[in-house]
């Protein structure tokens, strides 16, 4: 389990896709992380399996490649790291599990005084149900609050510090981005459905 606070930036040095599938990722020495520990990789919650100096691999299932952004990164794209929660840490952001639901598209930046507003539009229908303005998000691993829903458009006020600490500067119009729905959203919202 995370929180969407980032804790390191990471840089992609390899993506194998052979069986098993290995992401190879360059960071900072990340305390305390052991072989077979979770680390959220912009989102998606990797497994260590191979620790060399300041180098970390992770396995990826095809599920995780299918509905992730890894497939679309060349080597030196910035990932965003987070270590995963212990009970006695503050949630600063939102529980975020690290399961991908899929990925959305960047459609605009807009620079406003004290936030940038970035607006992403995804092919899947059916997320709309489960954003709300004000409620979380998770993008490339982020916690963000929701300043706006229109249909298959949601739109997040981002703050300078998280702007410039995290990969969402990189970002180029029409980049896709890993996005995680809000999962007590999705809890709420499949208990409504199981009640009918």
């Amino acid at each position: 389990m995370f929180t969407g606070l980032i804790q390191y930036s990471g840089t992609l040095i390899s993506l194998s896709r052979t069986n098993p599938i290995e992401l190879t990722v360059q960071a900072p020495l990340l305390e305390s992380v052991r072989i077979g520990d979770s680390v959220s990789v912009n989102g998606a919650c990797l497994t260590v399996i191979d620790i060399d100096g300041s180098q970390y691999g992770f396995n990826l299932s095809e599920e995780t490649l299918r509905l992730s952004t890894f497939g679309d990164l060349c080597p030196g794209s910035s990932l965003n790291l987070e270590l995963a929660m212990t009970l006695s840490d503050r949630l600063g952001g939102h529980l975020v599990s690290g399961h991908i639901d899929g990925t959305a598209r960047l459609k605009g930046m807009q620079k406003r005084p004290g936030s940038t507003v970035m607006s992403f539009v995804t092919a899947e229908k059916g997320w709309m149900r489960l954003m709300i303005p004000k409620g979380s998000i998770t993008v490339n691993g982020i916690s963000l609050t929701l300043s706006g829903v229109s249909g298959q458009e949601f739109k997040v006020d981002v703050i300078p510090h998280t702007l410039v600490s995290t990969n969402l500067h990189t970002l180029k119009i029409g980049e896709r981005v890993n996005i995680e729905l809000d999962l007590i959203g999705k809890y709420l919202y499949n208990f409504n459905l199981s009640k009918e």
